[in-house]
């Protein structure tokens, strides 16, 4: 075996292994992309509320994809995602199987439930169950 192939076999796995830790992460993008839509309008969306730059009411997630996503993974907001697909967000916007969905309390009243509509391209609990899922990976 020469040299650089005793490299090639060092290497190649970690630029492997760099790329899937990558891919987990983009796991959000979607799920952020869904959050922060306006609130109100038909909108599934978290933005002005729960995502904002204060709060505004019922939970605050934060404002900026960092400080959402440290929300949920360090935060407070993590007992929300304990148990991934079966977690209390899955549970609230209707992710799990025989459970409704639920608007919160003081949410637009055209606001509407996160969906998956092959119709109109939305794949919003489709990319929240992946994300869901990518935390329960060990």
């Amino acid at each position: 075996m020469t040299r650089f192939s005793r490299l090639e076999v060092l290497v190649i796995p970690f630029l492997v292994l760099s790329g899937a830790a990558h891919a987990q992460n983009d796991l959000f993008d979607p799920v952020w992309a869904a959050m922060t839509q306006d609130a109100g309008g038909g909108s599934p969306g978290c933005r002005g509320c729960h995502v904002a730059p204060q709060p505004g009411f019922g939970r605050w997630f934060g404002d900026t994809r960092d400080d959402v996503l440290s929300y949920f993974l360090d935060g407070p907001g993590a007992v929300l995602v304990a148990g991934c697909r079966d977690s209390r967000l899955a549970a609230a916007l209707g992710l799990v199987d025989g459970v409704p969905p639920i608007m919160p309390r003081d949410a637009p009243i055209d606001g509407r439930f996160w969906m998956d509509c092959p119709v109109a391209g939305l794949t919003e609990l489709t990319d929240l169950g992946n994300w869901l899922d990518s935390l329960c990976v060990f």
